[in-house]
């Protein structure tokens, strides 16, 4: 279950991202690296694109995740973060709320290592509530 799990959340991510991308006119294609998903053609501002569903299927909230390294290179960049809540809809997505913030102002509290060989700090999971 965890893969087939893991690929629909993805599909939902990519859908979120595509509304974003269209809701800030941003261009997507040929712009995606490590730290950001698309950028503005109007002045070159990098943008991650972060997608949370509103409730998992545990019922608990949803959470936004980000990894430092990548925050890092957005904020040297001055770049954006565009956030977005959704709810499943069969096989599609209904986004509920929209949200941009500059890089340098995401509500971080902590960074967390991901438990594996490296003791680093690289991630966080930010609560919808931290962001809406």
């Amino acid at each position: 279950m965890g893969a087939k799990k893991s690929k629909r959340a993805n599909r939902y991510g990519t859908l979120a991202e595509k509304r974003m991308a269209e809701k800030w006119r941003l261009q997507r294609d040929g712009v995606h690296t490590f730290w950001r998903d698309a950028v503005d053609p109007r002045d070159g501002t990098p943008w991650e694109l972060k997608a949370a569903v509103v409730e998992t299927a545990s019922g608990r909230p949803g959470r936004f995740r980000v990894r430092e390294h990548a925050h890092a290179q957005l904020v040297e960049h001055d770049g954006r973060y565009g956030f977005a809540v959704y709810r499943r809809v069969g096989r599609g997505i209904k986004v509920l709320r929209y949200r941009a913030l500059p890089a340098d102002q995401l509500p971080v509290s902590a960074w967390y290592g991901s438990g594996g060989e490296s003791d680093e700090h690289d991630h966080t999971k930010i609560a919808l509530t931290d962001v809406f």
